[in-house]
């Protein structure tokens, strides 16, 4: 499933009207009719809705809404927001209608709230059809005051028509107020703004429903975003043969593990064994070496040179060029550590390993001093960044990344030509080519030291398996947010990390 932003749907609406020969009237009739259907799913029995219905395409949709749950025996009352003549063609045409069968339109005029707030408080759901996906910049008056009365006074179930009126389509920005939603019906598809913050936050339940674009017609113009479902990879996921064994399923190395952090390496080497490696060799300071062979004892142990302190040097191990021919995949960061001579340290490794590289934790606040060295690199770079690594990685602030995820992730994987895994709620997931997924799968439980570790082993572990990387990560991403969801058997608060590594299996199981 595709994700469009504004203008990508505008495009795909023009182009389903101009090369299918299927009327706008149509479109935003099945559109109409769609969310009354869902809104009878949810509410059930004869009820009052109050419409607010704008004079964009969004409004025409809200008229067919009004006028299906009239049919349905519903008691609708109709509210409109601007002339007719501000109108859109279509829309004209189902406010008529809507006269036609005595449903009159009444005005908003905020000089006189009284009626509109009464129905509000009285109506057992309020639908918002009032700007759709044109706003850009903050919402200007009376607008504004519209929404802040709409979420003061409805009392009933507030439904929106694609997206909540007040958030920017393509970045969630709610620059003044936006309506609150407890139920958004996206059309035809899902926007960025249902899953980008603060915007998603306003949309309460998400449901897509379609309103008769062709399939064929969603990837023509093909949007840019795709979500991270199941559908697109689930075949790299089979039964194993009876026949395999360990070297079937890549050799991988984890790099990390300096004095006081020899857990963040233990996680990620457990979660990759988790996941399907079938060998994990962990390189820790040597000074770590007998509290990693206790901590993860399925994993090899490999000591590195250490200051003294347990802590990682610049220098490598004497049989590095032989050993480094072994691995199919490394990891470096977990519980890495800061240390003299780390950034000739790690250019080294991306410059002589020519394997598949993930990179998160310390390593990525090593690399933030100089990334050009990554577009020196021969091999697949994985980059797993948390909104502040990435923020030390652009040279920006958190605030600016979470304001613009999708667009930042995007250019800095085209930039470098590494794959980007931008870490939050919907992970973003950024190629090279200028594609991306969006993640649907988590949970508030993997707000929990640890749970980056997790991911980054589990996708070294997918791409040592030669699951191709375009695959092997959104695997990775999303097998990692449901193992989250089914490790809460109580309450998110208490999930431990050591408790989604042991989800791991039963999120993969779901799709053998």
């Amino acid at each position: 499933m595709y994700l469009f932003t504004a203008q990508e749907m505008r495009d795909l609406d023009r182009y389903t009207i101009m090369h299918t020969g299927i009327p706008g009237t149509v479109l935003m009739e099945n559109a109409g009719r769609g969310v009354a259907h869902r809104i009878q799913e949810y509410v059930r029995g004869r009820k009052t809705a109050v419409v607010l219905a704008g004079s964009g395409n969004n409004g025409g949709d809200g008229f067919v809404v009004a006028r299906y749950l009239v049919n349905a025996g519903w008691n609708v009352f109709l509210w409109r927001w601007g002339s007719v003549e501000q109108m859109s063609e279509e829309t004209r045409t189902f406010y008529q209608v809507c006269e036609n069968i005595g449903l009159k339109g009444q005005k908003v005029d905020l000089s006189f709230p009284e009626e509109l707030t009464r129905q509000l408080e009285q109506a057992d759901v309020v639908v918002d059809a009032l700007l759709g996906t044109g706003i850009q910049g903050p919402l200007r008056q009376p607008m504004a005051e519209l929404i802040h009365l709409i979420n003061r006074k409805s009392n009933g179930f507030v439904v929106a028509v694609d997206l909540p009126s007040g958030v920017n389509t393509d970045t969630g920005a709610v620059e003044t107020d936006a309506v609150q939603a407890d139920l958004t019906v996206a059309l035809a598809a899902p926007k960025w703004c249902h899953y980008l913050y603060p915007g998603a936050d306003y949309c309460g339940e998400l449901v897509v429903e379609e309103i008769g674009i062709p399939k064929p017609t969603l990837g023509q113009p093909t949007p840019r975003t795709r979500l991270n479902l199941p559908a697109i990879w689930e075949s790299n996921l089979t039964p194993r043969s009876r026949w395999s064994h360990k070297g079937h399923f890549g050799h991988l190395l984890v790099v990390g593990g300096s004095r006081g952090m020899a857990g963040a390496v233990a996680l990620a080497g457990s979660a990759a064994l988790r996941a399907g490696a079938g060998l994990v060799t962990i390189a820790v300071p040597r000074g770590q070496e007998p509290i990693l062979a206790t901590k993860v004892t399925e994993a090899m142990v490999w000591g590195w040179p250490d200051n003294g302190l347990s802590c990682f040097t610049e220098e490598f191990p004497s049989d590095w060029s032989r050993q480094n021919r072994k691995w199919k995949t490394v990891v470096v960061g977990p519980g890495l550590g800061r240390f003299q001579g780390e950034q000739s340290w790690l250019k080294r490794i991306l410059l002589e390993v020519t394997a598949p590289i993930v990179l998160d934790a310390d390593a990525l606040n090593i690399l933030s001093h100089d990334s050009s060295v990554l577009k020196q690199r021969q091999g697949l770079t994985v980059l797993t960044p948390h909104p502040g690594e990435m923020a030390r990685l652009t040279k920006q602030t958190v605030q600016q990344v979470e304001a613009n995820r999708f667009r930042i992730a995007v250019e800095w994987a085209k930039t470098y030509g590494v794959i980007v895994v931008l870490k939050g709620t919907h992970t973003i997931i950024a190629y090279p080519d200028g594609t991306q997924w969006v993640n649907p799968t988590g949970t508030p439980a993997l707000a929990k030291g640890g749970s980056g570790d997790i991911l980054a082993g589990m996708l070294g572990s997918f791409l040592v398996q030669g699951i191709p990387p375009e695959q092997a990560v959104p695997i990775g991403v999303y097998l990692h947010g449901l193992a989250g969801e089914k490790a809460v058997s109580s309450t998110e608060q208490s999930v431990l990390a050591t408790e989604v590594i042991a989800s791991i299996g039963p999120a993969i199981h779901q799709f053998l």
